[in-house]
């Protein structure tokens, strides 16, 4: 799992990666606010957001390499307030190898230069 230190809040992180992710033609799934849900049931938390999103094409691909893939499917990313500080968190192209037989597949080489434009984008 990669941890990304940003300049910006958790809020502002999400609605670029939103934004970005939309521009570049991936559908949001969801968009789990943490902290929102925990304050529902009068609790306190940091500001942590998930976004789950994914582009259908791409996802088959490696669920047709290995359908256990659907696991994790579709594609996660978290943006969390850690001691003051926001990251971005995703799984790698080696955690998704070392837990389903899709190493080496041309999708997951996609996956990762997406995070690393997404992150140099915030």
């Amino acid at each position: 799992m990669k941890r990304i230190k940003v300049s910006q809040s958790v809020s502002d992180s999400a609605e670029c990666l939103i934004k970005s992710l939309k521009e570049k033609g991936f559908k949001i799934f969801c968009d789990i606010d943490h902290q929102a849900n925990a304050k529902d049931v009068d609790l306190e938390m940091p500001a942590s957001r998930v976004l789950i999103f994914g582009n259908p094409v791409a996802g088959t691909k490696l669920m047709q390499k290995d359908i256990t893939m659907s696991f994790d499917l579709p594609l996660r990313v978290a943006i969390v307030d850690n001691g003051g500080e926001t990251l971005i968190v995703h799984q790698t192209s080696e955690d998704y190898s070392s837990n389903y037989q899709v190493e080496n597949h041309p999708v997951l080489k996609k996956v990762e230069e997406l995070f690393v434009t997404l992150v140099s984008e915030l």
